[in-house]
C-alpha cells in the first residue's frame, strides 16, 4: 500500500525535536527505516515521493511561488477560519513569540481539528503528485516539470485548500513546511536517507541527479548486484559497466572542499594536481545529442535546473566550438561537457565581473534586476570556459583520469578567443620537495592578478567506483584567498536596522528573539554629520545574519535603540529596491551597532546599481567601537574597485608581499616548506660514489595513495617548477627500493642521525612522513644536531678546529651569538675511510635550518669543534684554489654534504702537511674577470668590502637575467661580484666548473646558479636538468654540488649587509639564504 503521510510525520517531529536539543538524529533516521521497511518496500510505494518529501530542498525543478504571507491565506480558506483564529494563524509575524506558520497552524488544527474519515488519510504519493502538478504551471519550473501539466490533471490554490482539511495537526505542520521547502533547523543527511533507501544509491545519484532516474537505475541492477564479498575490483567493473550517465539527465557534481592553507591542500591533495584557474562565472553541463536534430542541445545549471532556455545566446557558441555539423565533429552520438558560463568583452579583452552575467541571461525569458546596471555594449558577449568531458558517445568518463579527460576535452574543443577556451592549468607534483612553494607562488600570482582562486584537482577518475577510498571524499579543492586566515577581512560597518524571519528564528536557542537579520549602512555625508551633526544618511548595502554566539553577544551586551522604521526621524536609510527583500527592515537603529565584516569579494547586487559585499560573513561584534569611524559608502565603492580591477602590469613587489603572507598562514606562522626541510637526515660515512641521483633512488619510496592503474597521457603541459626532476621520481621498481633500504639499514651500523625540529611538533604532517630515516635498530645511530649556520656569514667557509668531543655547556651559558657560529661536525678519520652507503634527505634544503631564536635556544646543542676561517685580503677574487685549514661545514652554502661529512679527514696537519702546491688557473668561459689586464683596481662591495657574502664566489646567470636587466647588474656590482659566467653552455662543457678539487687542502671558490624562479620557472626548470645531465658525465668522485638561487636573493643579502637597515625581513625567513633556495645539483 502507499505510504502514509502519517509515519513521515513521526520522523520528522522526532527528527526535529532532537535537532532543537542539538541531538543528533541518524540512529533515529535508520530506526525509522527498519520499522517501517515493510511499507517502504511494498510495490505501490513510490521511493521517489518518499525522498521528494524527506528532502525537498533538492527538487530544484519544482517552483510553487508561495511564501508565507500567501500560505496563510490559503490556509485561512482552507479550514474556513474566522477573524479570531486567522489572529491566532498570524501569530508568527510577531518577533519574540518562538513559532513559525507551521507552529500557527498546528494550533489552530488542535484547537478544531478535521474531522477525517477513516481511510480517508493522505499519502505521500498523494501529496507528491499534487506538488508535482501544482509546480508544473508555474513558468519558473524547469521544463520537464512543465511538460507534464498535459499529462496530470491541472491542480491550483484550491487543491491546496482542501488538502488541509483533510490533514491532522502534526500533518498540518509538516504539509506547510514541505510546501514552503524548508525543515529548518532540520537537515537530513541525504546521503543516510539515500543509503537506507538503497546501498547503492548514493552512487546511483551520483551518475543521475535525478530520483525517478536514479531509483530506475538501481531497480535494472536488481538481483544483479555482486555479493558483498566479492572484491572491491570485480564490484567496480560491474559498477563502471552499469552506472553509466544518461543523456538529458544531469550528473552530479563532485565533493568539494576548501583549501584553508598551504599546508590544508597538501594534506588533501597527492600526486600530480592540475592546478586550474578559476574563473567568476555560472556552471554549466552541456548535453549534447545528436540524435535530436536541432534541439540537441540542454545545459543544466549548478542548482539542478534545466537552463537551457534562459542561456540560449551560449547555443552557438557551444555548437561552433564543438564543430556541430560539420565534418571535423569529433563525436558522433553525443558528448557530456562541464564549462563556465562568462561575458567577455572584446575592446577590454577581458573576462567582466559575475554581476554583467545577468544582463546576458534570462530568467524564463525576461532580464531580472538589471533596471540599475550599465547598458550592454556591441563589445560583450557570452563565453564558454571548458574544464572537463564526462562522456563521449557511448564512452562513459566517469572511472577515467583527470589527465586523460583533458587530453579528450582538448581534442574534442576548437578554442576560440574570447569565446569558448580551454581553462588555464599548471600542473604541480604534490609528492615533491618543491611543490608548496609552487602551489604558492601560483597563488600569490592569482591574487596580485584579481581573479577569483584556484581549483586543485587529483589526477583521479570523477567518481570513486572501486570503494578505495570514500565515494564522497574530496576530489577537488577550491583555494581562495578569502578561505585563509583574516585574508577576507574588509573592516567595521554600521548596523543601521534589523529585521524578523520566524523560520530563522526557531534555529536559533535565545528565547524571545526580535531580530534575526541585520541591516549594514555605509554613511554618505560623514564629513557634515562630524563637523555639523547633520542628520546621518546611510544608504544600506547588504543583509547579514549572524551566528548564535554572536547573536547572544548582542541580545545581551547592545543598546542600539531600536524604533520602528516608520517612526524613525533620527537617521535617513536609502534601500535600493534590489535590498527590499524578506525579511523587510522592521526596526531602526539610532546608536547603529558595530559589525568587523569579511566577504569573498565585491559584487554589484541587481538593481543596486553599486558595489557591495559578496557572501558577507560577520566576524566580530564590536561594543566599544563609534558608527562615525566606520566605512563610509564612497571608501566602499574605491575599496571595492581596487579588489576587481586587474594591474595593467604584474607588481612582484605585491606579489612577493603575498607570498610572505601565504607562508605566515600555515599552522603556527611556519611555511609548510620550511618545516619539511627540518625533517630527519641520516647521514653515514663518505660516499662520493653515489649521484645526486643515486643517492635519491636508494631512500625508500611510498606508494602513491590510491593508486588506480591506468594508461599514461601524453602531450600534458610541463610540470611548473620542479628543480628535482631527476631527483624523486621513481626509476626503481619496488624491489630495486627495497634492496638499497635494506643494504644501507645494514651497513649504517655507525651512521649519525640529525634530530630535526619537526620532531618537537605536536604533529607529523603526510609530507614529513615521506622522509624516512633509515637506521639499524639493532646498533642505534648516535645523536648529534643539524648545524645551525646564521645569516650572518652562509658562504664564507669554516673549518674544524679539534676533535674530541667537549662538555656540554648549560643553555643559560651560551652566548646567542653561539647559534651564529659556523660548525662543522666531528667525525673519527677511520670512519672517514670506511665507505659506506650515503643515504641523504634531498628533500632538505642543504645550507640552513630557519630556526626561530626561540627554537634555537631549545636546541641541545652537541659541542663540535669550531674554528674561524679568515681569507687573506690580498687573495685575488678569481683564484680557482684558496688556503684553508679545512672543508667547509655540512650546513653551509658554499659546502657540499659530502665536504661537511669529510671535513674531519682534512684537519691543518693531520694527515698532509707543508706548502699547498701553486697551481695555475684558467679563466671561466663567459667570465668578468678583475685581474683582466683592462682593470687595475679590484671592486669591492659596497657594504662590507672584502667581507661581501660573494667576493669569493662565481655567479651563473640565468640566460634571462643579462644583457637588458641593470637591475641585476646593479646589484652585482654593488656586491662586488667580479667572477660572472654568463656563457652557461660552455662554461657546462669546459666541465671544470663541475669538478672538485683533488686536494683537500685547496679550497674551491663557490659557485652559484642565479634563475628567475618567478617570471620564469621553465628557464630553471631547464638548467637545473642541463647541469644534471654534464654531471653525469664526470667522475663520480670528483662531482662538484651546484646551488641554485632566486636573483632576489641579491637584494636580499643587501638587506643583511647594509648596516643602515636596523629592521631586516625576509618575508619571515630567518635569512636571504633559505628565502631564496631554489635547488642543489
Amino acid at each position: 500500500m502507499p505510504i502514509p503521510f502519517s509515519i513521515v510525520c513521526e520522523l520528522l517531529d522526532e527528527a526535529y525535536a532532537l535537532c532543537l536539543s542539538r541531538k543528533d538524529h541518524k540512529a533515529a533516521v535508520r530506526s525509522w527505516f527498519q520499522h517501517h521497511r515493510d511499507s517502504i518496500n511494498a510495490h505501490d510505494a513510490s521511493l521517489s515521493a518518499l525522498l521528494s518529501t524527506l528532502l525537498p530542498g533538492m527538487r530544484s525543478d519544482r517552483v510553487y511561488c508561495i511564501q508565507a504571507t500567501r500560505l496563510e491565506k490559503i490556509i485561512a480558506r482552507g479550514l474556513c477560519l474566522g477573524s479570531s483564529r486567522v489572529a491566532e494563524l498570524t501569530r508568527y509575524r510577531s518577533s519574540g513569540n518562538d513559532v513559525d506558520l507551521a507552529d500557527c497552524v498546528e494550533r489552530v488544527l488542535s484547537i478544531t481539528p478535521n474531522c477525517v474519515p477513516c481511510g480517508y488519510e493522505i499519502t505521500v504519493e498523494e501529496i507528491d503528485e499534487l506538488l508535482h502538478s501544482y509546480a508544473a504551471g508555474i513558468k519558473w519550473s524547469s521544463p520537464s516539470v512543465r511538460a507534464t501539466s498535459s499529462l496530470l490533471t491541472q491542480r491550483n490554490q484550491r487543491d491546496l485548500e482542501q488538502v488541509y482539511s483533510r490533514l491532522t495537526p502534526l500533518e498540518g505542520k509538516w504539509f506547510t513546511r514541505l510546501v514552503l521547502k524548508t525543515f529548518e533547523p532540520l537537515i537530513f543527511e541525504s546521503n543516510q536517507v539515500f543509503r537506507e533507501c538503497h546501498p547503492r544509491l548514493p552512487l546511483a545519484l551520483k551518475v543521475r541527479e535525478d530520483f525517478s532516474a536514479a531509483l530506475e537505475l538501481v531497480q535494472s541492477c536488481k538481483g544483479t548486484f555482486p555479493s558483498r564479498q566479492t572484491d572491491r575490483k570485480t564490484t567496480g567493473d560491474y559498477l563502471i559497466s552499469k552506472f553509466v550517465p544518461q543523456i538529458g539527465t544531469k550528473i552530479g557534481r563532485q565533493t568539494w572542499a576548501k583549501g584553508r592553507s598551504i599546508k590544508h591542500c597538501l594534506d588533501l591533495g597527492y600526486g600530480r594536481v592540475s592546478v586550474e584557474y578559476k574563473a567568476d562565472g555560472e556552471y554549466c553541463q552541456i548535453h549534447i545529442d545528436l540524435s535530436k536534430g536541432r534541439d540537441n542541445l540542454k545545459i543544466f545549471s549548478k542548482s539542478g535546473k534545466d537552463s537551457t532556455e534562459d542561456r540560449e545566446k551560449l547555443h552557438s557558441v557551444i555548437k561552433s566550438s564543438l564543430n556541430i555539423g560539420k565534418p571535423n565533429c569529433q563525436f558522433h552520438k553525443s558528448c557530456i561537457l562541464e564549462g563556465e558560463l562568462l561575458v567577455y568583452c572584446d575592446l577590454e579583452k577581458k573576462i567582466l565581473p559575475f554581476h554583467r552575467i545577468r544582463n546576458h541571461v534570462t530568467r524564463r525569458g525576461r532580464f531580472m534586476n538589471t533596471d540599475a546596471d550599465d547598458r550592454v555594449t556591441p563589445h560583450e558577449h557570452l563565453m564558454i570556459l571548458y574544464y572537463d568531458v564526462l562522456l563521449i558517445d557511448d564512452r562513459p568518463l566517469l572511472h577515467v583520469r583527470h589527465s586523460e579527460r583533458f587530453q579528450l576535452l582538448s581534442s574534442i574543443v576548437e578554442c576560440h578567443q574570447g569565446y569558448a577556451e580551454l581553462v588555464s592549468r599548471e600542473l604541480v607534483d604534490f609528492d615533491r620537495p618543491l611543490a608548496a612553494s609552487n602551489l604558492r607562488n601560483i597563488f600569490a600570482k592569482t591574487i596580485t592578478r584579481k581573479e577569483e582562486g584556484l581549483v586543485l584537482k587529483m589526477d583521479i577518475p570523477y567518481f570513486d567506483f572501486f570503494g578505495g577510498s570514500s565515494t564522497f571524499a574530496p576530489q577537488c579543492i577550491k583555494l581562495k584567498k578569502e578561505y585563509i586566515g583574516t585574508f577576507g577581512e574588509v573592516g567595521d560597518f554600521s548596523v543601521v536596522g534589523a529585521g524578523y524571519d520566524p523560520n530563522k528564528a526557531k534555529q536559533y536557542k535565545i528565547a524571545n528573539l526580535k531580530w534575526t537579520h541585520f541591516y549594514l549602512g555605509c554613511l554618505t555625508n560623514r564629513e557634515e554629520v562630524k563637523q555639523w551633526s547633520h542628520k546621518p544618511k546611510f544608504t544600506v548595502v547588504k543583509v547579514v545574519e549572524i551566528n548564535e554566539t554572536l547573536l547572544k553577544s548582542v541580545v545581551q551586551f547592545g543598546n542600539p535603540m531600536a524604533i520602528s522604521y516608520d517612526e524613525n526621524t533620527q537617521t535617513e536609510l536609502l534601500i535600493q529596491p534590489g535590498l527590499e527583500l524578506s525579511p523587510k527592515l522592521t526596526v531602526a537603529f539610532t546608536n547603529p551597532l558595530v559589525f568587523d565584516m569579511r566577504c569573498f569579494n565585491f559584487d554589484k547586487d541587481g538593481n543596486t546599481g553599486f558595489w557591495s559585499l559578496r557572501f558577507p560573513a560577520v566576524s566580530k561584534v564590536h561594543f566599544d567601537r563609534d558608527w562615525m569611524d566606520c566605512v563610509a559608502f564612497d571608501e566602499l565603492q574605491e575599496m571595492a574597485l581596487t579588489s576587481t580591477t586587474a594591474p595593467d602590469l604584474p607588481d612582484s613587489q605585491e606579489n612577493l608581499e603575498w607570498i610572505a603572507k601565504l607562508e605566515g598562514a600555515d599552522p603556527r606562522g611556519i611555511a609548510v616548506d620550511a618545516v619539511s626541510q627540518q625533517t630527519t637526515t641520516t647521514a653515514s660515512g663518505p660516499s662520493q660514489g653515489h649521484s645526486f641521483s643515486s643517492l635519491r633512488q636508494s631512500t625508500p619510496q611510498l606508494p602513491p595513495k590510491n593508486t588506480i592503474a591506468n594508461s599514461p597521457v601524453t602531450g600534458q603541459p610541463s610540470i611548473v617548477g620542479l628543480s628535482f626532476s631527476s631527483l624523486r621520481g621513481h626509476e626503481q621498481g619496488n624491489d630495486g627500493n627495497l634492496s638499497n633500504t635494506q643494504t644501507t639499514a645494514n651497513a649504517s651500523q655507525k651512521q649519525e642521525s640529525i634530530d630535526s625540529p619537526s620532531d618537537h611538533q605536536g604533529s607529523q604532517t603526510k609530507r614529513s612522513s615521506q622522509n624516512i630515516r633509515i637506521q639499524d635498530e639493532r646498533h642505534p645511530p648516535l645523536k648529534r644536531h643539524r648545524p645551525i649556520m646564521g645569516a650572518e656569514d652562509p658562504i664564507d667557509p669554516s673549518s674544524q678546529g679539534g676533535k674530541g668531543q667537549q662538555s656540554r655547556n648549560p643553555l643559560a651559558n651560551i652566548s646567542g651569538n653561539y647559534s651564529q657560529a659556523r660548525t662543522i661536525i666531528s667525525i673519527s678519520s677511520q670512519e672517514t675511510e670506511i665507505h659506506k652507503p650515503e643515504v641523504i634527505d634531498l628533500t632538505l634544503s642543504p645550507e640552513i635550518h630557519p630556526l626561530s631564536k626561540d627554537a634555537r635556544k631549545s636546541r641541545e646543542l652537541d659541542n663540535f669543534a669550531i674554528e674561524e676561517y679568515k681569507l687573506d685580503p690580498s687573495t685575488s677574487a678569481t683564484d680557482e684554489h684558496l688556503s684553508k685549514s679545512s672543508q667547509h661545514a655540512e650546513g653551509h652554502p658554499g659546502a657540499s654534504p659530502e665536504q661537511g661529512v669529510n671535513a674531519s679527514s682534512s684537519h691543518a696537519g693531520e694527515k698532509e702537511g707543508g706548502k699547498l702546491g701553486s697551481q695555475s688557473v684558467q679563466p671561466a668561459f663567459g667570465t668578468t674577470s678583475a685581474t683582466t689586464p683592462a682593470q687595475n683596481e679590484t671592486q669591492f662591495c659596497v657594504y662590507t668590502a672584502r667581507d661581501c657574502k660573494f667576493s669569493k664566489t662565481s655567479i651563473i646567470l640565468a640566460p634571462s637575467l643579462h644583457g637588458g636587466d641593470l637591475e641585476v647588474s646593479g646589484l652585482l656590482k654593488n656586491h662586488g661580484v667580479q667572477n660572472i659566467i654568463v656563457d652557461i653552455e660552455r662554461w657546462l662543457k669546459d666541465s671544470q666548473g663541475l669538478l672538485e678539487t683533488t686536494s683537500y687542502k685547496i679550497p674551491q671558490s663557490e659557485t652559484i646558479v642565479l634563475v628567475d624562479s618567478i617570471a620564469n620557472g621553465t628557464e630553471m626548470d631547464s638548467i637545473l636538468s642541463r647541469i644534471e645531465e654534464s654531471r653525469k658525465t664526470l667522475p663520480s668522485g670528483r662531482r662538484r654540488w651546484i646551488r641554485i638561487y632566486d636573483w632576489h636573493v641579491l637584494k636580499y643579502v643587501s638587506i643583511l649587509e647594509d648596516e643602515t637597515i636596523t629592521k631586516k625581513y625576509y618575508d619571515g625567513f630567518s635569512d636571504p639564504w633559505t628565502r631564496w633556495y631554489c635547488g642543489l645539483v
